[in-house]
């Protein structure tokens, strides 16, 4: 009897944890605008770039652009998770939740795969520009370096879960893109990091876009594999998840008021 009991609770989970991520992914697929600027904006830019630099550029600078155009669009997808935290938050659907048998874990997991959905199509839109414009790479390659960029992308998830959970509505939108401009900026994901001031390449070396873009071209430059790049990553992921269980609670006790 107990293992039918802890099958049913199993079954129960899936299919709550399920539902949820359904209703979550649908939030966002309603979104064109925001699906317009992950997927769009970073493929315009790299054309874009390819454009203006391309007569200048061999196929090894082409192909890091590609990577650092696809990282933007990723961190974009993945720091949005927190989006349809602030739209629940906002229309009270959020307190309704905490009236659920849905678990912290199935909440943050749902939340969690709906951004990885939306950042697999926001880099592979990147990676389809770079074949037309002329990149030719095993597929093997292109796999490797989709599944390492989805890896290193996701404590940006975990970043955007922490700005839906701490900030209000009204604020968080703006809180997120300001994160995302900075850690594109000062990661280098715009302007190669060599070319800034040794300051700003200090600070650089310590954010996990940087090293997302870096782990992310990894199956294309060679070379030893960036393991301080796991190191920085893997900091902020725990310090995320430290941040944002706390921001859970937080919402949870607010939301009940």
């Amino acid at each position: 009897m107990p293992s039918t009991s802890t099958g049913y609770r199993q079954v129960s989970g899936l299919r709550r944890f399920t539902r949820y991520y359904a209703f979550s992914l649908g939030t966002v697929v309603r979104d064109w605008a925001f699906l317009a600027f992950v997927i769009l904006m970073p493929v315009t830019m790299y054309v874009f770039f390819t454009s203006v630099f391309g007569d200048s550029a061999d196929d090894s600078v082409t192909a890091t652009m590609m990577i650092m155009m696809a990282t933007y669009g990723g961190l974009g997808a993945a720091m949005n998770a927190g989006a349809s935290i602030q739209s629940e938050r906002s229309s009270g659907w959020f307190r309704n939740l905490m009236l659920t048998p849905l678990n912290p874990a199935e909440f943050v997991g749902a939340k969690v795969c709906t951004a990885v959905t939306v950042v697999i199509p926001a880099l592979g839109t990147v990676f389809v520009a770079g074949f037309i414009q002329g990149i030719r790479l095993p597929m093997s390659t292109w796999a490797a370096m989709l599944a390492l960029l989805l890896l290193a992308l996701l404590p940006m998830v975990l970043m955007g879960l922490v700005i839906g959970l701490w900030f209000k509505p009204q604020t968080a939108t703006a809180v997120t893109t300001l994160s995302m401009l900075t850690l594109s900026m000062l990661g280098g994901l715009w302007i190669p990091l060599e070319a800034m001031p040794a300051g700003m390449q200090s600070i650089g070396r310590l954010l996990p876009s940087h090293w997302a873009a870096q782990i992310g071209s990894w199956p294309l430059a060679g070379g030893g594999f960036p393991w301080d790049g796991v190191q920085v990553i893997a900091v902020w992921a725990l310090a995320l998840i430290a941040v944002g269980a706390l921001g859970y609670r937080r919402a949870i006790r607010t939301s009940r008021r």
